[in-house]
């Protein structure tokens, strides 16, 4: 069974500017997913749909086989799906550990604070971020360093999809490799699906399929 389907979605922008129409596409468990196109096709705006921070003007996005829509997005954001950025979108006043930990908090699980503040580490050095580092405030912390831990956050309540917008956009070849394994473990290996918008061509060589969204879209032929 699919975990994430798109049936027949549509969507605007305020100004009446139709940006997608009737995308229909399947996403599975233990793959990773490059989600392509030109600028403007509406690839972030898609990610937004599916991570509920929008809701599309017509169609469905299904988790699981249910309507997203009808989810409650905080918690729906804080334990299906995990959400990673181009920026990191980090707490730079924190360290690495206590930015993981406050996602747990926020998610509400049920640790204690050591409970935590183990699960934190281990997680962190699972993206190759070390002990020391793990207790470096982020700004501390390089562009690459900080995107680890950006998806160990995202990895903190153990969701079942990881949406990531651009996640190599700032990077360096080197630092994207990294960040390509990572995604690779936790896909191949975790069994999470992982989908991912990107630019980069050597993030779509080395994933399992790849969403080429002007292929779908309608829009996007007519142009």
């Amino acid at each position: 069974m699919s975990i994430f389907k798109l049936e027949n979605v549509c969507y605007s922008y305020e100004d009446g500017k139709e940006v997608l129409n009737n995308i229909n596409y399947k996403f599975d468990k233990s793959k990773i997913y490059a989600i392509t196109g030109r600028s403007g096709t509406g690839k972030t705006t898609l990610l937004s749909l599916m991570s509920g921070l929008d809701k599309p003007k017509s169609g469905k996005i299904l988790y699981e086989e249910n309507d997203i829509s009808k989810f409650d997005n905080d918690n729906y954001r804080s334990h299906n799906v995990g959400i990673v950025f181009q920026s990191f979108n980090l707490l730079p006043h924190l360290s690495a550990i206590e930015n993981v930990v406050l996602s747990m908090d926020v998610a509400g699980i049920k640790l204690s604070e050591k409970e935590k503040q183990q699960r934190a580490k281990l997680l962190l050095e699972e993206v190759g971020i070390n002990n020391e580092k793990a207790n470096k405030r982020i700004l501390k912390l390089s562009g690459g360093e900080q995107q680890r831990v950006a998806i160990a956050r995202a990895m903190s309540y153990d969701p079942e999809v990881i949406l990531a917008d651009e996640p190599t956009g700032n990077l360096d070849k080197h630092n994207e490799e990294q960040i390509i394994d990572i995604f690779k473990n936790l896909a191949h290996k975790k069994n999470k699906c992982i989908i991912i918008v990107t630019h980069s061509k050597n993030v779509s060589n080395n994933v399992d399929e790849i969403f080429d969204l002007e292929k779908y879209n309608k829009i996007s032929k007519n142009k």
